[in-house]
C-alpha cells in the first residue's frame, strides 16, 4: 500500500499547480504498531518538504510580481540569481532571491532584491519564540537536542545560535522598557481621590540570590526577584541583576502597571531590609507600606543563640540566660516594639566588656550582635507590629518568595549547574524565563506581530 501527500497550488487565475511532497509504502493486508500511521522521521521529512514547496511558491509568486517597475510597469532586467537562508520551525531554507536591475525611467541606477526586502528577518518569528521559551528552561545544549527530536531542523541550530536568538528577543524587550525615574508615585491626593476605586490590596516579595561569575571568578554577583501577588488576578515575577540593570525602578513599574495596579491601589512591598531592596520599592506608589521580613529577623536571632549556646567554659555558664535574652528581644520584636529590642541588645552586648581576655567565640557573637543591631536600627521604620498583621491574616514574611527565588535563579542559573554566568548573560535571561513563568512572553511576539502587520499595511496603502 503507497500513501502519497500531494500540494495543491491554487493561482487564482492561473491553473492549478500539484506537487507530490512525499510518499510512503506500508505492508498490504496486515497491521503493525511499527507502521500505524506516520513515524515521526516520516512527519519531520513531510512537514520539510512541504515547507520547502511553500516558501519556494511564494518566493516566486514575489519576485514575479515585483519585476515589473513600479513607475512605467516594464519588466525590469535579470542581474543576477542568488540564495538567502531563512530558519525556520520546518528547517533552514535555501530561497531564491532573483536581483533585478533599475530601470532606466529611474534617475537612481542600481539594483533592487525583492525578497532581501520582504525578508530582512532571517528568523521566523515561530522558531525565535520556541528557543526563548525553551533556553528560558533548559541549558542551551539541552534545548537544541530537544529541537533537533521534535523538529525536522538537523544540524540547523546548535546551542551558540539558541543563546544568540534567546539574547536578541530579551534585547528587544529591553529595548522597550522607558526612561528610569527615582520617583513614579506622581500626583498629589487630590487627583488620587478622583480616580476609581481601586482593587483590592497587592503584596509584593522582594528578595535575592547568587549566580556564580565568569568575569570575575570564583566569587558570585547578586540577582534581586520579586513576586506581586494581587488577591484577584495571576501572579507576576521580575527579576534583574543588582548593579547591572540601570531600570530597576522603571522594571517594577511596567510590572504593575500590565497587571492592572491603580496608582491609588494599596500596596505592600516586604524585603529583607537591604539598601538597594529598600531603595527599589520607595516611591512607586503613594499608599505603599513597607515591611522588614520577619523570616531574616527570627534567622539572625537563631544564629545568635546557637553561638550562645556554643560558648566555651566559664562564659559557657551564660549560655541560658543569653539565649532567654535573645527570646525576649525575638518577642519585643514579634511586637513591633523596637525600642525596648535595642535596649535589650546594648545591655546585652554591654555584658562582655566584664570578661577579661575574651576568647574567639566571645568575639564572634559581639561582632554579630553589634551587626545584627545596626541591622534593626537601619530597617526600625520598615518593623511593623507582626503579630497584629498575622492576627488579621496579612503575610509577615517573604516565604511566599523563597519558590521565585527557586524558579527564577536556582533552577536555572545555579542548582545542578556547572556554568559560570556574566551579569549580561543572566540579566537578559531572566527576562525570558519571568515571561515565561507568567505565560506572557506569547503576548509579546504578538504584539510584535500585530505591529509588523500594521507597518506592512501602512506601506501598502502609502504605495
Amino acid at each position: 500500500m503507497r500513501f502519497a501527500i500531494q500540494l495543491v497550488i491554487d493561482g487564482g487565475d492561473a491553473a492549478d499547480e500539484t506537487q507530490e511532497i512525499i510518499s510512503f509504502d506500508r505492508t498490504d493486508g496486515g497491521l503493525s504498531i511499527d507502521e500505524l500511521g506516520l513515524t515521526l522521521e516520516e512527519a519531520k521529512k513531510a512537514l520539510a518538504a512541504l515547507q520547502t514547496a511553500i516558501t519556494g511558491a511564494q518566493v516566486m509568486d514575489h519576485s514575479r510580481c515585483q519585476r515589473p517597475c513600479p513607475d512605467c510597469c516594464r519588466p525590469r532586467g535579470l542581474k543576477d540569481n542568488r540564495t538567502i537562508t531563512v530558519r525556520t520551525c520546518f528547517g533552514k531554507l535555501a530561497l531564491p532571491s532573483p536581483r533585478y536591475r533599475r530601470c532606466r525611467c529611474q534617475a537612481m541606477p542600481g539594483f533592487v532584491a525583492p525578497v532581501v526586502a520582504a525578508l530582512p528577518e532571517r528568523v521566523t518569528p515561530d522558531l525565535l519564540a520556541l528557543e526563548a521559551r525553551w533556553a528560558s528552561l533548559a541549558a542551551y545544549d539541552v534545548t537544541a537536542a530537544l529541537l533537533a527530536d521534535v523538529l525536522p531542523i538537523n544540524e540547523a541550530v546548535n546551542a551558540s545560535t539558541i543563546r544568540n536568538d534567546a539574547m536578541r528577543v530579551a534585547e528587544r524587550l529591553e529595548a522597550e522598557l522607558g526612561p528610569e525615574q527615582a520617583m513614579f508615585a506622581s500626583g498629589c491626593q487630590a487627583e488620587w481621590n478622583k480616580m476609581p476605586i481601586p482593587g483590592p490590596p497587592v503584596t509584593i516579595g522582594i528578595d535575592g540570590g547568587y549566580v556564580p561569575s565568569w568575569t570575575d571568578r570564583p566569587t558570585n554577583f547578586e540577582v534581586i526577584v520579586g513576586k506581586s501577588v494581587p488577591e484577584e488576578g495571576p501572579v507576576r515575577r521580575f527579576g534583574f541583576v543588582a548593579g547591572h540593570d540601570e531600570k530597576p525602578k522603571r522594571r517594577l513599574h511596567e510590572l504593575l502597571i500590565d497587571q492592572g495596579i491603580a496608582t491609588n491601589q494599596e500596596v505592600t512591598f516586604m524585603s529583607d531590609g537591604a539598601c538597594n531592596l529598600r531603595d527599589l520599592q520607595y516611591y512607586m506608589r503613594p499608599n505603599a507600606e513597607h515591611v522588614l521580613d520577619y523570616f531574616h529577623i527570627t534567622m539572625r536571632i537563631t544564629v545568635l543563640q546557637q553561638m550562645a549556646r556554643g560558648l566555651p567554659p566559664p562564659v559557657s555558664a551564660a549560655a541560658p540566660a543569653a539565649v532567654a535574652v535573645l527570646e525576649s528581644v525575638r518577642r519585643y520584636l514579634w511586637h513591633g516594639n523596637v525600642g525596648r529590642a535595642l535596649e535589650l541588645i546594648e545591655d546585652f552586648g554591654d555584658g562582655f566588656d566584664l570578661i577579661r581576655d575574651p576568647p574567639p567565640e566571645v568575639r564572634k557573637l559581639r561582632r554579630y550582635l553589634e551587626e545584627f543591631s545596626r541591622y534593626i536600627s537601619n530597617n526600625a521604620e520598615l518593623i511593623p507590629n507582626y503579630a497584629e498583621r498575622h492576627r488579621y491574616g496579612e503575610v509577615v514574611s517573604t516565604a511566599f518568595v523563597e519558590s521565585t527565588v527557586n524558579q527564577v535563579i536556582a533552577k536555572r542559573f545555579a542548582k545542578k549547574q556547572q556554568m559560570q554566568w556574566t551579569p549580561r548573560g543572566v540579566h537578559l535571561l531572566m527576562q525570558l524565563r519571568t515571561r515565561v513563568l507568567d505565560g506572557t512572553l506569547d503576548n509579546d511576539f504578538k504584539r510584535w506581530r500585530e505591529a509588523r502587520q500594521k507597518s506592512e499595511n501602512a506601506l501598502k496603502l502609502a504605495a
